[in-house]
C-alpha cells in the first residue's frame, strides 16, 4: 500500500513487482487491483461535505535510544519532528452568539 500511495501518479503493476522483487506479475497484479479497489471504497465512505477546514501541524517524534547522539537537523526538517497534515468539516452558523443571547 505504501508504493501505491507514496507518488502522485499511479504506480503500476510491474514496477510493484519489480519493487517487491517478486519473479511472478500476476499475483502482484491481482494484489495492486485489489488494494486500489478497497482504497477506492474507503474514499467513497469517508468524503467531506460542507465547510471544509485543512491544517499542517509538527508532531514531536521519538528518536531511538541508539540515535540520540548523532547530530540532528534543525527547523522543518528535523528529524524530532514530523509534519501531520488534517481536514475537518463543519457546518457554517450564521451568527453563533445570536444563538447564545436567545438561549440566556
Amino acid at each position: 500500500m505504501h508504493f501505491l500511495t507514496i507518488t502522485k501518479k499511479s504506480f503500476s503493476s510491474s514496477e510493484l513487482q519489480r519493487q517487491l522483487g517478486h519473479k511472478r506479475y500476476q499475483p502482484i497484479w491481482e494484489l495492486a487491483n485489489k488494494l486500489r479497489d478497497v482504497m477506492g471504497k474507503r474514499d467513497d465512505i469517508y468524503s467531506l461535505s460542507g465547510q471544509v477546514e485543512l491544517d499542517n501541524a509538527f508532531i514531536t517524534t521519538l528518536i531511538p535510544e541508539d540515535r540520540k547522539d548523532e547530530p540532528l537537523k534543525r527547523g522543518a526538517g528535523s528529524q524530532k519532528q514530523s509534519k501531520v497534515v488534517a481536514m475537518t468539516e463543519s457546518e457554517f452558523i450564521e451568527n453563533p452568539c445570536k444563538e447564545k443571547n436567545q438561549n440566556g
